[in-house]
């Protein structure tokens, strides 16, 4: 495969990382492991309902993964 020189002689575009935190202010956001301890299953539950896109997740400034408590509550209200 091979490249075109314009590609080649292009500057590297920089990484945007998406925002750290997307909550309200105010809304306190767990670890994985505590989130799932909060509702009762395991952490691997945690992170299906995250794939599934019924928990939206934020990224603390270090970048691990933090499901804010208003997240919980809306899962609990509608249901795994």
């Amino acid at each position: 495969m091979a490249f075109s020189p314009s590609v080649m002689n292009e500057e590297p575009q920089q990484f945007q990382p998406p925002t750290a935190n997307t909550t309200e202010p105010g809304s306190r956001c767990l670890t994985i492991t505590q989130a799932a301890d909060a509702i009762g299953v395991d952490s691997f539950a945690m992170l299906t309902f995250i794939q599934r896109g019924k928990v939206n997740p934020t990224r603390s400034p270090s970048g691990e993964i933090m499901v804010p408590e208003s997240e919980l509550a809306t899962l609990m209200e509608k249901g795994p």
